[in-house]
């Protein structure tokens, strides 16, 4: 039995076969599929790298289904398979919205024209962040907190020898730093959406350093937050993990024991695949 995990984040698209994609995508039935990336589904078609990214706080409310498929076939992976998905420590209360919704169900969509049939055996839903503590090589030895940087969250877990200790969930993520940022651009006399920001950093047509204090405003809120349920986090030593880890690193490294996992875009899928594989589900 195939095994495969996804992290649907609010930016990205990964999965354990090490795929990476962007979480946008529109629906258009009139426009021209040659040369796009388009998933069919339903009877509808999904241009990706268009349109906004879905600013939904919940994830079990959002589209699953529309970008799993489509990360699925980018992985080559189809036929009966066993799915481990992830959601922010929050939302584990709802997970079995998104089971249900897969779980035992034969799916078929095309992905640039190309057919697919899945069928899901057994899905499962892994906090994420938590998930990235098992892709650590050396983990249970001494004291260690998982800072999970996400679109919409932060999720910070702390472990003591390898057992899990406390986990605090925040309203706090990238999608907020790029915001304020596109609103200091905005106040320069340009005109940026939320959606412009990642691109522009990536292509250094800006650079972070210029919005230091966007990064430190954040960084104190989420150390002050986090403190009604983790009050000694400098004890720890931190592992920086998603989208975010490589904006607040050099912020966070001021203050405390801090450094950016390895594959940190990655490191959900691969620690809730060794979860997965430790429980027979790859056979």
């Amino acid at each position: 039995m195939k095994l495969i995990t996804v992290d649907i984040g609010s930016f990205n698209i990964k999965t354990s076969e090490g795929v990476i994609l962007e979480n946008r995508f529109e629906l258009d039935n009139n426009a021209e599929v040659f040369g796009a990336e388009v998933l069919n589904y339903d009877g509808n078609n999904y241009f990706f790298g268009r349109g906004e990214f879905n600013k939904t706080f919940s994830k079990v409310h959002k589209e699953i289904e529309v970008p799993l498929f489509y990360s699925l076939a980018k992985s080559n992976v189809s036929g009966k398979i066993n799915l481990i998905l992830h959601l922010p420590a929050s939302q584990m209360t709802m997970k079995n919205l998104i089971i249900d919704r897969l779980q035992g169900h034969e799916f078929t969509y095309k992905v640039n024209s190309v057919e697919y049939k899945t069928i899901f055996n057994k899905v499962g839903v892994l906090r994420e962040g938590w998930s990235s503590f098992y892709s650590l090589s050396k983990r249970n030895d001494g004291l260690i907190a998982i800072m999970d940087i996400g679109g919409r969250t932060t999720d910070i877990f702390t472990f003591n020898n390898g057992i899990n200790e406390k986990e605090k969930s925040l309203a706090i993520g990238m999608m907020d730093v790029f915001s304020d940022i596109a609103d200091k651009l905005n106040g320069q006399g340009e005109n940026r959406r939320l959606e412009d920001i990642h691109k522009l950093l990536a292509n250094e047509i800006i650079n972070i350093d210029e919005f230091e204090d966007v990064i430190y405003k954040y960084a104190a809120k989420i150390i002050n937050d986090v403190k009604v349920t983790i009050d000694n986090l400098g004890d720890y030593k931190i592992y920086l993990t998603g989208g975010g880890a490589e904006y607040f690193i050099n912020v966070l490294d001021k203050k405390f024991r801090v450094e950016i996992m390895n594959n940190n875009l990655c490191s959900n899928c691969t620690g809730s695949y060794n979860i997965g594989k430790a429980k027979g589900l790859d056979k």
